[in-house]
């Protein structure tokens, strides 16, 4: 039985196959107002750069630059300092001493520390069966963590640290986050705030991030924001690495990927599943004035959808995943190498990778698609 078109854009991201809708989308409705969703929607690539381009479409919305909910708090410090969250000038600056940054970086190569797999007591069992579906759901997000964590030049005995208090900080964010989420999240931040402005004005630190402290002052900006930024590194890559490497996963089940899979073998698996089913779908610009793109005039206040899926059916070697212009992701390519590196070292640890992709479903997430392998059994895929 044919399953049904998703009914919008936020239900495509979780649905089993949404391309032929992101494809439709894009050529049929490039710019359109869904008043199911009470937002306009942006599809292809033609209108999404429109957008983009325009001052007047943030980032954030106007009279809420940081979520509600982590506002009074460290969180909500760590958060509104976000390169990513931000735009006009202190933007542009944060932005071209951060790539700048990881393009010296990326000349030392590094190992990543990656975690454990296997996460779960074995004291039942008297042999190893390899990584179950929670221990694979732990390691989506804590392995894209470790292996930036360890990029930036951060100790081994720290990279598991990092990893738990990006998810507690991620935790925090939505708006129906519970108090005592809240309350762990603003620790997690400090915790992370103060851990990467240790390392950013360590004597011992790297010669990549001297040359970011030097720039930094050059241009006037606190330390403090740098080190934030760096924190934001570690964010960035949470949730989109946990998508990637989840996809290269399931692709791999489908292939029959075994533990004897080559670098060159794994980097080809993400490869494919970025551009065939990419992790990040969406991403949104809050409108500060009116403004007239692809034919409509969009009020001011408005929300925009900007449907990078859709526009990577059209131009699927364009890295539509990874944003655009003022905002896109600098570390494209460093991404799917630890992607890569993460698949491999899972397949190593014994990990079933043709029975996860027999039955997963995804999170219920707005903007990334990520796999979810540990579900009840009575549950619907």
């Amino acid at each position: 039985m044919p399953i049904p078109d998703p009914l919008d854009p936020l239900q495509a991201v979780t649905h089993p196959d949404p391309y032929p809708y992101y494809a439709a989308l894009a050529r049929d409705r490039p710019l359109y107002h869904d008043a199911r969703l009470g937002l306009w929607v942006a599809s292809s690539p033609g209108a999404i750069l429109e957008v983009m381009r325009h001052p007047a479409a943030r980032v954030r919305p106007m009279a809420e630059p940081v979520p509600k909910g982590i506002a009074a708090g460290p969180a909500g410090a760590l958060f509104g300092s976000f390169a990513r969250m931000t735009d006009g000038a202190a933007h542009a600056c944060s932005k071209r001493l951060l790539a700048n940054f990881v393009a010296r970086q990326a000349q030392h190569a590094c190992s990543p520390a990656w975690p454990d797999p296997q996460t779960k007591s074995r004291a039942d069992t008297t042999t190893d069966t390899g990584p179950d579906a929670v221990d694979v759901d732990h390691y989506l997000y804590a392995a894209p963590v470790h292996a930036q964590a360890a990029f930036l030049g951060l100790p081994a005995a720290v990279l598991a640290g990092c990893a738990r208090d990006i998810r507690d900080f991620l935790a925090a964010l939505p708006p129906a986050a519970a108090a005592p989420v809240i309350a762990t999240g603003h620790a997690a931040a400090s915790r992370l705030s103060a851990r990467l402005h240790a390392h950013l004005q360590a004597p011992q630190a790297s010669p990549a991030l001297r040359e970011l402290r030097l720039e930094g002052a050059r241009a006037g900006l606190d330390p403090a924001l740098l080190a934030a930024n760096l924190v934001g590194l570690l964010f960035q890559s949470c949730e989109a690495g946990a998508g990637l490497l989840g996809n290269a996963l399931v692709l791999s089940g489908r292939r029959g990927a075994s533990s004897a899979l080559t670098r060159e073998q794994a980097q080809t698996l993400v490869d494919t599943a970025l551009r065939d089913d990419p992790a990040i779908h969406n991403t949104r610009r809050f409108l500060a004035e009116p403004i007239d793109a692809g034919g409509q005039h969009i009020e001011a206040g408005a929300t925009v959808l900007l449907v990078l899926a859709a526009a990577a059916t059209v131009q699927p070697q364009a890295h539509w995943p990874f944003g655009a212009l003022a905002h896109a992701c600098p570390g494209r390519d460093l991404a799917r190498q630890h992607a890569a590196g993460a698949l491999r070292h899972l397949l190593q640890a014994g990990t079933d990778a043709a029975a996860l992709a027999a039955r997963f479903r995804y999170r219920a997430l707005p903007n990334a698609r990520i796999p979810q392998f540990a579900i009840p059994k009575d549950a619907t895929p």
